[in-house]
């Protein structure tokens, strides 16, 4: 196997096809066949989703050649494929490659630990942040930083934001580009530099994992963004992508110590020693696979999304039982499901006298899967809530199975 082997994702035909047809259902249909085969549903690829065959399939050829006998043949394999990973993820979305690290928390945990050492006085440093956002990443930030958190108002109006950093004056602003909770699409570039303009000296870390392969990452404006390889790039678990600004670089020398022989990226983000070197060779194969099917597979979760909350809300309203919507755009409640032009793959609805815990647990001996997520509200409530996401791969057949076996559960999952 060379560094750039050529390797081509399989059923290349159907990609190109689906290319010109996006509308072809038959095609679709063929493309989940053959890169995500199997009687699952998994409608929670932003937590973890299903890996393609693509990706199974380099990362069990990555160990060809007993190269499990093979250390040092383990250890170059793996740095032509991280670098392989590293020019394909620059290709697709500019800026400098990026760091290949563990996974979106492990990576702010050093980023946090960084910015401590870089901040640290007298007084905690103030992290300003939203409440959206996933305990993994704010817990990065718990020892040793104070929190400030932005109403959601703030969340779709920059200049609100700015009047906050303004009198707040915080050293870190942390927000997701789209957020785990509602699927909400925050304006991350025109928050950050409202932000700066009042905090000039603030460091703006961006979490785009549950966007990377939903939106390009937000790069402009930030010092860091972090992502993640097993959610809507269908890659393996275990890896995840970083980029940091050359400010961050030159400020934060723990972030650039390690192998000096590697390019690009922050080797400090990276993981070091034995590991599992095959995730490289499977997240190029998830970027291979992205790259080919470009636009469509947004436009087609979209469009697949939407249907799904039209069904759910028909068959919810059928069966009486109350719920609301969460809008992609505003973040807000609606009555009524969002449309395919506000939304990216997720859909998010609250079930107020509903133990959605319970129906998630429901529907999985079904091989259903779909996330309960605890949202926080205003001073610290946290409501249930349930989010489905729809990979592109899937069928309105198949949804509709899983949208008629949430609704059943309803009745037997109880009361909150």
């Amino acid at each position: 196997m060379t560094e750039a082997s050529g390797r081509r994702p399989a059923g290349e035909s159907v990609l190109g096809a689906l290319r010109e047809r996006p509308e072809d259902q038959d095609l679709w249909d063929r493309l989940r066949v053959r890169q995500f085969p199997g009687a699952r549903i998994n409608l929670d690829p932003g937590a973890i989703a299903t890996p393609a065959q693509a990706v199974r399939a380099a990362m069990q050829g990555f160990w060809d050649d007993e190269l499990f006998a093979y250390p040092e043949g383990q250890v170059q394999r793996g740095r032509a494929e991280r670098r392989r990973a590293r020019a394909l993820a620059a290709a697709l979305w500019g800026g400098d490659p990026p760091a290949l690290t563990a996974g979106t928390s492990e990576a702010l945990r050093t980023i946090a630990s960084a910015l401590s050492e870089r901040l640290g006085g007298s007084e905690s440093p103030l992290l300003l942040t939203s409440g959206h956002e996933h305990p993994g990443a704010t817990a990065a930030f718990e020892p040793g930083f104070r929190a400030a958190i932005l109403p959601d108002a703030a969340l779709r109006d920059p200049a609100a934001a700015g009047a906050i950093a303004a009198a707040q004056r915080p050293a870190i602003l942390l927000l997701s580009q789209v957020t785990y909770t509602i699927g909400q699409v925050i304006p991350v570039r025109e928050i950050a530099a409202a932000v700066r303009a009042a905090a000039p000296e603030v460091f703006v870390i961006v979490d785009a994992a549950q966007a990377l392969g939903l939106v390009p990452p937000a790069l402009t404006g930030a010092d860091f963004v972090v992502a993640s390889g097993h959610k809507w790039l269908f890659g393996p678990p275990g890896v995840g992508l970083a980029w940091a600004s050359t400010r961050a670089r030159s400020e934060l020398p723990l972030l650039t110590a390690g192998d000096a022989s590697e390019e690009g990226g922050c080797a400090g983000l990276e993981r070091r020693g034995a590991h599992d070197f095959s995730v490289y060779a499977g997240l190029a194969a998830a970027l291979d696979l992205h790259a080919a099917l470009g636009q469509v597979a947004l436009k087609r979760s979209r469009t697949l999304a939407a249907w799904l909350a039209r069904e759910l809300h028909e068959r919810l309203l059928a069966a009486g039982v109350a719920h609301q919507f969460f809008d992609p755009v505003t973040g807000e409640e609606r009555e009524t499901p969002p449309t395919a032009d506000g939304l990216l793959a997720t859909v998010s609805v609250t079930l107020p006298a509903v133990d959605v815990e319970a129906v998630c647990a429901s529907l999985q001996p079904a091989g259903i899967h779909v996330r309960c997520v605890h949202e926080r509200r205003a001073a610290g409530k946290r409501t249930p809530l349930l989010r489905l996401g729809a990979p592109c791969y899937e069928s309105t057949a198949r949804v509709r199975r899983a949208v008629d076996a949430l609704v059943a559960a309803v009745p037997h999952a109880g009361r909150v």
